[in-house]
């Protein structure tokens, strides 16, 4: 299956809307993530279609930081292993791609000191970017990477009937059947931060009242402001504070590292 991920990587390198960037990424990245990336993140696949996938996530995020002036937390822990990867192999060519590609360096922040609404506002930019209509049936794509790609302990997201819903992922890459509505994500609180307007919010909580199904993982009646939603204590950061979303453990859960805008 070797030469099948290397045809799809080259593939995708042609197609990607980053072509040009993804050109760009430095001669001896992708050895050294290949190397380097197993010691940290336990079962990640290092072959060739992974790493391209994860490097186009990567700068999806860098394109939605740069576009930002508030600080964005990144939803993938497989795009933050190329991310981690190249910061230990060569920091001084990441912030000459990043001002070359991005017009700006991204500095590279850890989960704990994010600042509150930092998933909600990559949410925002990257819906903004890819052309999905916050309440809608699409997820943005960096946001549907990690269950993608099955990245093992990464953020999984999905959408369902419009509503956000994350679950961190097995050590298989799979989670989506205890996935529960991810709380700085969910249609009320992006009506609050003005991402939806009234007339989608009601609809959905019309959605909601009927019903009748009894959906598993929470269903869409879980719905809640403020807080976030807390992960397994796997690594990269996971939350300590149990397994379902509604819990105080702080506002960002459901993402990896992050990065600070209008800097």
């Amino acid at each position: 299956m070797g030469w099948l991920n290397t045809l799809r990587a080259a593939r995708l390198r042609r197609t990607s809307p980053w072509q040009a960037a993804l050109a760009d990424l430095p001669a001896g990245l992708e050895s050294y993530w290949r190397a380097s990336a197993p010691r940290e993140y336990e079962g990640i696949r290092t072959d060739a279609f992974f790493f391209v996938r994860a490097a186009e996530g990567l700068l999806r995020f860098f394109d939605a930081v740069g576009s930002s002036d508030r600080p964005c937390a990144l939803p993938s822990d497989a795009a933050d292993s190329v991310w981690h990867a190249w910061l230990r192999w060569n920091p001084i060519s990441l912030e000459t791609f990043c001002r070359r590609n991005f017009g700006t360096t991204v500095p590279h922040v850890e989960r704990a000191a994010l600042a509150d609404g930092a998933l909600l506002h990559t949410f925002a930019t990257c819906c903004a970017h890819d052309g999905v209509k916050p309440g809608g049936m699409r997820l943005p794509a960096l946001f549907g990477l990690d269950a993608a790609l099955r990245m093992p302990g990464g953020h999984g997201y999905w959408n369902r009937g419009g509503d956000v819903h994350y679950a961190r992922l097995n050590e298989r890459g799979r989670g989506m059947w205890r996935a529960t509505p991810h709380p700085e994500l969910a249609l009320p609180a992006l009506y609050a931060a003005g991402l939806v307007d009234s007339a989608i919010l009601a609809a959905h909580l019309r959605r909601r009242d009927t019903a009748t199904d009894g959906s598993s993982c929470g269903g869409i009646g879980d719905l809640s402001f403020g807080g976030s939603d807390s992960a397994s204590s796997s690594h990269h950061g996971g939350c300590s504070c149990g397994s379902n979303c509604g819990s105080s453990c702080g506002s960002s859960c459901g993402g990896s590292c992050g990065g600070g805008g209008g800097d």
